[in-house]
């Protein structure tokens, strides 16, 4: 991934894990590996 898509997906990884109404487990990895996989079929 790119500089840039890394910085998105550490917005997006704060975001989440800052969400009070819902409790999120969250991974990184997972999420890295999901978001590279919506770029990739783009």
């Amino acid at each position: 991934m790119t500089a840039k898509s890394e910085q998105i997906v550490d917005l997006i990884f704060k975001k989440l894990k800052n969400y009070k109404k819902k409790k999120i487990f969250l991974d990184k990895e997972n999420l890295d590996k999901f978001i590279f996989s919506l770029f990739k079929e783009s």
